[in-house]
């Protein structure tokens, strides 16, 4: 069906281009941690709730996720990318959480029952990930009603700031940033029932809050 035609890219290449990013993630991260910790704050964790960070990388999200669960709670970390999944374990053996758990899968095809979790976040990912809408459909099974899922991503602006407009669409070409014009919001509002965005950066950045009823 051509509403659910995916975006042309290779998914190997996809990954190798992860696994090229994955030795600078950590300094990548830190630029991005501002707007991470609000994705975060939107996510409304609570304790002893079970949290999937959906293409996790190197795990930057891991330690204030984990520090809102408390050590009843329970948070996956699932990327396509087994060099991001390296830098990730060493995160986790570096702190020694016990609590936190890593997986190496398909967005496409999520290996969890419905009605999973009680929270998921995405941050950087759905404009990269080629089975875009088949992912978008796994995140509404796997989370449990009243569920939030956050996402967090970048787009073009229609303001008149072409400088930064130019960046974004830079890093788009030459990054793993696959196709900035997918129309993630719209997808999003069409699985669930209850939708916020907030917008940063002149609109180049934005975050996108759902809740499952």
């Amino acid at each position: 069906m051509e509403k659910h035609k995916t975006f042309e890219s290779n998914q190997d290449q996809v990954r190798a281009r992860y696994n090229f990013l994955a030795r600078y993630h950590d300094a990548l991260g830190r630029l991005t941690m501002t707007h991470r910790r609000e994705s975060i704050e939107a996510l409304d964790v609570r304790p002893g709730q079970v949290v999937l960070d959906l293409a996790c990388g190197a795990g930057a999200n891991f330690e204030p996720i984990r520090r809102r669960l408390g050590s009843g709670g329970k948070l996956v970390g699932l990327d396509y990318t087994p060099g991001m999944l390296q830098q990730a374990r060493k995160r986790i053996m570096c702190n020694g959480w016990k609590n936190v758990h890593l997986l190496r899968g398909d967005s496409a095809v999520l290996p969890f029952r419905n009605c999973t979790y009680d929270r998921i976040i995405c941050t950087y990912a759905l404009k990269v990930i080629p089975p875009f809408y088949e992912t978008l459909d796994e995140i509404n099974r796997v989370l449990k009603p009243e569920g939030i899922f956050v996402t967090l991503d970048g787009k073009p602006s229609g303001r008149p700031d072409r400088f930064i407009n130019r960046i974004i669409l830079w890093m788009a070409r030459k990054g793993p940033m696959s196709d900035l014009s997918r129309p993630l919001i719209e997808e999003i509002k069409a699985r669930f029932e209850s939708l916020k965005t907030q917008e940063y950066v002149f609109g180049h950045t934005f975050i996108a809050i759902a809740r499952k009823q």
